[in-house]
């Protein structure tokens, strides 16, 4: 008899369809370029992506490229860094390889916005252009892909995955690996096989010291995408009334820098105080490709990612709230006339930080550890809330040109020789992921995870066991910057 609460335990027979060389969980931007760097590197690669496109966050919750250069938070600083994008980027861009790739594709192609024709601190982009050029990447590569598939489960033996079980229309079936790359961004694949994990504030975290409970995460968000949107005459009001204007946290355009470079239809982006009655008091605008439409950012709601129940009740409460602010945000110059064109899905900031050889941490990212087996570099300061107080201020808190190196062991899964993480769920604290979890810096690590399994591929062994010099040489010869 089925009762609430009851276990049912049930045989299913199970196809067992083609094997590959490399399986990549997940097919946003940290899988996507980890399935393009194994397929590019020889490996037999198959992606495996629970809905019907790629891109992630990137093309299904209108999220931004970010970011591309050191960071660097006081303005002479930051102006000087600007003008150099734009005569000598290398020496202030802090990724290359198929990371840069694809930044170069979106913003020759028209359909992403850059600065001074260079990846900068963000790039916005059209999602449904992005979609395109992401199937595009991955037909020329000869990665296989495999749509609208949930991964239920794995086969293990001993310490080594055999084989991914995937659900979907076509009924449960098998897929037999030699190496796995878990970038779900939960961590799915990795708990399956049975590695140990954090979620959210972990024991080892800075801020516990002052309060912030273990186990607490970053709030859930929704970035939206309003029509009709007059940002020129946004833009003349805010030069009337620049106390309604407020830097954006990491991009740090002036207002007057901002509008000129709308003006000559670059990336711009600006932080808005409405100065309203009802919510929202003050939102992010960032301009895209397309004329009249503009993405705002970002309502909130807490909630563990990982509950069914509570990604119910904020998809919900957030579709109620975004109702209220366009509403609301019609009594402003330049947007009277808007209308919700898109409202995605919820975007989950954090869950698991999967257990790895190494664990990322704060002191490592802010003192800028040069690591033996660094991957890449990343640049986004940590945008994690509670953070330790001394961070507070992004303008003043970090060294002139900040970046920070990433691990090659924090992609190791502890006690599984064939599994590799890349993305957000990296091995990292609570802390640190808000430096890892932005879209350049998943797409680091996806590159560094696809290259290392061919290459372990090819050499008949693990990741683990597999030189690190020969990765290096590999990222090196892809462009990648070390």
């Amino acid at each position: 008899m089925l009762t609430p609460g009851s276990v049912l335990t049930m045989s299913v027979e199970t196809q067992v369809v083609d094997a590959f060389d490399v399986l990549v969980a997940g097919g946003g931007t940290a899988g996507c370029l980890a399935a393009l760097a194994a397929a590019r590197n020889g490996a037999k690669t198959i992606l495996v992506e629970r809905y019907g496109y790629l891109g992630g966050m990137m093309t299904a919750g209108n999220a931004g490229l970010t970011m591309y250069m050191k960071f660097s938070g006081r303005e002479e600083d930051h102006e000087a860094d600007q003008a150099t994008l734009g005569t000598k980027p290398e020496d202030v861009q802090i990724a290359g390889g198929i990371t840069k790739e694809l930044a170069d594709r979106l913003i020759a192609s028209g359909v992403g916005l850059g600065n001074s024709g260079q990846a900068g601190s963000y790039i916005f982009t059209s999602s449904e252009d992005f979609k395109r050029l992401l199937f595009d990447l991955m037909k020329e590569a000869g990665v296989t892909l495999r749509l609208h598939s949930w991964i239920v489960d794995v086969l293990k033996e001993d310490d080594t995955v055999q084989g991914v079980v995937v659900e979907s229309k076509s009924g449960r079936q098998i897929i037999p690996v030699r190496q796995v790359i878990d970038a779900t961004g939960d961590g799915d694949v990795a708990v399956r096989a049975g590695v140990p994990f954090y979620q959210g504030v972990t024991p080892a975290d800075e801020s516990v010291k002052e309060g912030a409970k273990i186990g607490d995460m970053q709030a859930m968000g929704v970035m939206f995408k309003i029509g009709n949107v007059d940002l020129p005459r946004m833009f003349a009001w805010m030069t009337e009334h620049p106390e309604r204007f407020s830097k954006q946290p990491f991009a740090r355009f002036t207002l007057q820098e901002a509008k000129e470079r709308f003006e000559r239809g670059e990336m711009a982006c600006l932080n808005v105080s409405t100065g309203i009655e009802g919510p929202p008091r003050g939102f992010q605008v960032y301009n895209l490709p397309t004329e009249g439409v503009a993405t705002i950012c970002c309502p909130c709601y807490n909630g563990d990612g990982l509950k069914v129940e509570d990604l119910t009740r904020a998809e919900t409460t957030l579709a109620s709230m975004v109702g209220r602010w366009v509403e609301n945000m019609r009594q402003l110059p330049g947007f009277e006339r808007i209308f919700l064109l898109d409202c995605p899905q919820i975007g989950v900031r954090e869950t698991r930080h999967i257990q790895g050889d190494f664990v990322l941490s704060i002191d490592d990212i802010y003192h800028q550890v040069e690591f033996p087996d660094s991957i890449g570099r990343g640049a986004h300061p940590i945008d994690i809330h509670p953070r330790p107080k001394w961070l507070n201020d992004p303008g003043t808190a970090y060294p002139p040109r900040w970046y920070f190196h990433i691990p090659f062991r924090s992609l190791l899964a502890q006690g599984i020789s064939n599994l590799l993480t890349a993305g957000r769920c990296i091995s990292a604290t609570h802390e640190a992921s808000g430096c890892i979890r932005p879209t350049v810096q998943c797409m680091i690590t996806g590159e560094a995870a696809g290259t290392a399994a061919a290459l372990a591929v090819r050499a008949n062994t693990t990741p683990r066991d597999l030189p690190f010099a020969a990765i290096r040489e590999a990222l090196l010869a892809q462009g990648v910057l070390l």
